[in-house]
């Protein structure tokens, strides 16, 4: 009862005047720091030699297991695609926060910390990753815990769930956080990328199953994760032609929850 009572005045603290639009400008400028950290981690490397100088004269470089960067850094025209579809859903998020976030329907002040979390830890996390694998999967960890909870009916007033930016949001977190676990995996023990590739996927499927499940009609979120496996099939198929065949099975077991989503 205790915690209700600090939730409701902290909530009611929340919705002053002057809260209220200091929490709009915190998600828009929460939001436009992810896009612009993304799209540079997404540039750093160049198309030509595929390293870029930064004004420092240094060559950042992915971590070499990190399988993540597939969809960080995209070399191909699927993994752009979804790049592409997240950073699109992030600025019309930004759009929307004027117009459906603010005033009189302004969100929870629990909503509204665990969103600027999710997208300040989805700006940070990959340059941890660059150089500390382990750091930058725990950070990307709680990235997709912050989004299952704001989408959470139980946990919040369930308006986040219903937004198609959450779905694709929440859906391309879900698959950089078990790929950035499969590189961990890679990293500290003696299995094959692909065979830390295969149990990434398989934890990704009932994951996702799981976190569908608490986004109800909210058919983005499978669809997105089918996407990015369709991306890292395509980016695959050269280099590691058995992560492309692992992505496939993934795609094909995921249709059965994108069919009972959308039915």
């Amino acid at each position: 009862m205790a915690v209700d009572g600090q939730t409701a005045t902290l909530d009611r603290f929340a919705r002053l005047p002057f809260m209220r639009r200091a929490a709009t400008w915190l998600m828009g400028l929460s939001a436009a720091v992810f896009v612009i950290s993304t799209v540079m981690v997404a540039f750093t490397p160049d198309q030509t030699d595929r390293f870029r100088r930064l004004f420092d004269g240094t060559v950042i470089e992915m971590h070499p297991n990190l399988i993540a960067a597939v969809f960080l850094q995209p070399q191909d025209q699927a993994t752009w695609v979804i790049a592409t579809c997240v950073w699109l859903s992030v600025s019309y998020f930004i759009f929307l926060i004027p117009r459906r976030f603010a005033g009189d329907r302004s969100l929870p002040a629990a909503d509204i910390g665990l969103l600027v979390w999710a997208l300040l830890a989805g700006a940070i996390w990959p340059w941890v990753a660059m150089a500390v694998p382990l750091v930058g999967f725990l950070l990307c960890v709680t990235m997709l815990v912050a989004l299952i909870a704001v989408s959470n009916r139980q946990w919040s007033d369930g308006r986040l769930g219903k937004e198609p930016f959450i779905g694709v949001f929440t859906g391309w977190a879900t698959v950089l956080t078990f790929t950035a676990f499969a590189s961990f995996i890679d990293d500290v023990t003696p299995l094959s990328p692909e065979m830390a590739s295969l149990v990434g996927a398989v934890l990704t499927c009932p994951a996702a199953t799981a976190i569908q499940m608490r986004m109800p009609g909210n058919a983005f979120y499978t669809i997105t994760i089918m996407f990015a496996f369709l991306a890292l099939a395509a980016a695959m198929i050269n280099a590691a032609p058995v992560i492309s065949v692992i992505a496939v099975l993934a795609i094909a077991a995921l249709t059965f929850l994108l069919v009972r989503v959308t039915t």
